[in-house]
């Protein structure tokens, strides 16, 4: 089941009022690679395909739909319809991209593709060259593969008005040429014109997101997804001089701010050398202690008052007390009396 598998069905007819399209998702047809799929064994892997889709939906969608077997999710199947007398599977799709519904009124797209896996293939009994196979589908895709040049399909318009449309040609690819061509056209044909570009830009955004937000599918990402794409082509497309001036206001905005940084880093600087001038000053001012030698014990002379107080008591004592008061003090704290 690892092998891709994809088969292309035309585009049968476009309800523009509701934005339905109508085809098959498969049938029991020939088809360009020579390959032809099982109705009987293919359809029990829709089914199951399309009822997880309607149960993870809550009967809102019945499969996913993909442009161009790709990432861009551009609606959803709204009806599915097993016809076994026909040995098809019908699909009504709903188209909520607007980019991918534009591309079904021009004829761009001209059917649906089934993208999945191959579940088996043998030789058709009835038709050695071809090989049926059974398949297991993952989505279905808007495709916009080649038909014939006489290929077309009904669109019944807003009014209820039925015309045939007829696909368009493949476009011709130019080296070095984007192929979404159509938006770059219309911006280059208003740009070129009197109206200001940002301006031309500005109303193209206004009325997308009223469109857009004109389907309750639609909410608010998306309007703040294209309010941001509008802001950015805005910016791209103001003039040089004008895209020159922004950057120079800018600029100014960011060294007048360096500048009011500097300056208050200049004045925290300036206070704290005022506080330190302050602190050198007063340590100055201050006398400076004398320099004591190891082993010698400073002594004041107003230590020396108290001699007559000491005589006095050892007059009191007995020559041999007194003698022995007299050398443990000379011990304990030596001086010099004279």
């Amino acid at each position: 089941m690892s092998d891709p598998l994809q088969m292309f069905i035309p585009l049968r007819k476009a309800d523009a009022a509701r934005r339905l399209i109508y085809g098959y998702a498969t049938a029991e047809l020939p088809d360009r690679a020579g390959e032809i799929c099982d109705y009987a064994s293919t359809r029990p892997y829709y089914e199951k395909w399309s009822e997880d889709f309607a149960k993870a939906s809550g009967g809102k969608s019945f499969g996913n739909l993909r442009a161009m077997h790709g990432k861009v999710a551009a609606g959803k199947i709204s009806a599915i319809t097993f016809n076994d007398d026909a040995k098809r599977i019908e699909i009504a799709a709903k188209i909520v991209d607007e980019d991918e519904w534009r591309k079904i009124e021009e004829g761009v797209y001209t059917g649906f593709s089934q993208g999945g896996a191959y579940v088996k293939r043998w030789p058709d009994p009835e038709n050695p060259e071809l090989t049926r196979y059974t398949a297991s589908p993952s989505e279905i895709s808007l495709v916009d593969l080649p038909c014939l040049p006489e290929a077309s399909f009904e669109l019944v318009k807003a009014d209820g008005a039925t015309e045939r449309r007829a696909f368009s040609p493949p476009a011709e690819k130019t080296e070095g040429q984007p192929q979404n061509s159509a938006l770059r056209d219309w911006l280059v044909g208003n740009v070129n014109s009197d109206i200001d570009a940002a301006e031309t830009i500005a109303d193209f955004f206004a009325a997308l997101d009223a469109d857009l937000n004109a389907d309750p599918v639609h909410d608010a990402p998306l309007t703040d997804l294209l309010a941001r794409l509008k802001a950015r082509c805005v910016a791209t497309l103001q003039p040089a001089a004008a895209q020159k001036a922004a950057a120079l206001d800018l600029r100014l905005q960011k060294l007048a701010s360096d500048g009011e940084t500097a300056r208050r880093t200049a004045a925290e600087i300036a206070s704290q050398i005022a506080a330190l001038s302050e602190r050198v000053g007063a340590l100055e001012a201050a006398p400076a202690q004398p320099v004591h030698l190891p082993g010698f014990t400073p002594v004041s002379k107003s230590a020396e008052s108290g001699l007559d107080d000491l005589a006095a008591e050892l007059a009191r004592l007995s020559p041999e007390k007194a003698s022995l008061v007299l050398i443990k003090a000379a011990q304990t704290q030596p001086k010099r009396f004279g």
